[in-house]
């Protein structure tokens, strides 16, 4: 009784799909989502991400436009894809992260309007997804985004504009080749952002197998105006030049567990953006007082 109620609100589903009118190019994939065992993964539950022609330079995720998961069926729109065409090898990959089961889907695209594949989800293993990711506007227009590291993993960095709600398009190799392992320490620096726009980010780790993980969640970057007046005014206090006063503030805090600076910018002093106060910082100001080093860079 329950596989001839599925095979009916596939068919239904099917039926609604072919009533929407064609446009030119490839149309939908989609299809019913089933554990092993015939039970169907709730709303909330089932992630996925899909890419075209073996590399993921471009994916889309289960909340693109287009996209999505609904009680026990998925979506994908071919023609939300850049680089959509009859032939076009694709692959989706499916998490039910909560029961450990997964599926990853590989063909060619057909040359119809609409293409039915239905999932059945098994166990299978996979690393864990990147978290705890942050991310800030630095130096004028680049963006920082770091995140938490696990030993023998790598991470693919993904970007698109907030709130497109459409494509990411990967960042650290934009050829998308699956062979590059991507970034192994937790910081990637985004250089070819614009501070007029907001960004969305996601992240996909990898491990030694070439194994995947579900998607990081969007961690969404604006542009701040900094607090950053004088580089170097650690103690911002707004007096120039930087005296003693910076210097036992940066070393206190440092050191002895002093406050930390109201403005990390400011303090921030050799200006290389890094999300920690380091000792490349305290040696740069100490150069600069008493070393006739070279003042700290300017805000932006």
């Amino acid at each position: 009784m329950f596989c001839n109620y599925r095979k009916l609100i596939v068919t239904t589903f099917a039926v609604f799909l072919l009533s929407i009118p064609s446009v030119a190019g490839q149309g939908s994939i989609y299809g019913a989502v089933a554990r092993s065992g015939g039970s169907v993964p709730a709303n909330g539950e089932l992630s996925f991400f899909g890419y075209l022609d073996d590399t993921d330079e471009e994916i889309r995720i289960e909340s693109s436009i287009g996209a999505g998961y609904d009680s026990g069926f998925w979506f994908d729109d071919f023609q939300n894809y850049q680089t959509e065409s009859p032939g076009n090898p694709y692959d989706h990959h499916f998490f039910d992260i909560d029961q450990g089961v997964g599926y990853v889907l590989s063909d060619t695209m057909p040359d119809n309007s609409f293409h039915q594949e239905d999932i059945t989800l098994g166990e299978v293993s996979w690393p864990s997804a990147p978290e705890t990711l942050d991310g800030r506007f630095v130096s004028g227009s680049s963006v920082e985004v770091t995140w938490d590291t696990v030993p023998e993993l790598t991470v693919h960095v993904y970007r698109r504009t907030a709130p497109s709600e459409g494509s990411f398009f990967r960042l650290d190799d934009p050829t998308g080749s699956l062979t590059n392992p991507g970034i192994a320490a937790g910081l990637f620096l985004d250089t070819s952002a614009d501070s007029t726009r907001s960004y969305q980010y996601l992240l996909i780790a990898k491990d030694a197998q070439m194994q995947l993980s579900p998607h990081s969640a969007i961690l969404t970057v604006s542009y701040e105006a900094s607090c950053c007046v004088h580089r170097g005014d650690v103690d911002h206090s707004g007096a120039l030049p930087l005296d003693i006063g910076d210097l036992v503030y940066l070393v206190d805090f440092m050191f002895t567990g002093g406050n930390e600076p109201q403005c990390l910018d400011e303090a921030d002093i050799n200006g290389d953006g890094l999300p920690t106060i380091d000792i490349a910082d305290l040696v740069f100001l100490v150069d600069y007082m008493f070393q006739s080093g070279p003042p700290p860079p300017p805000c932006f």
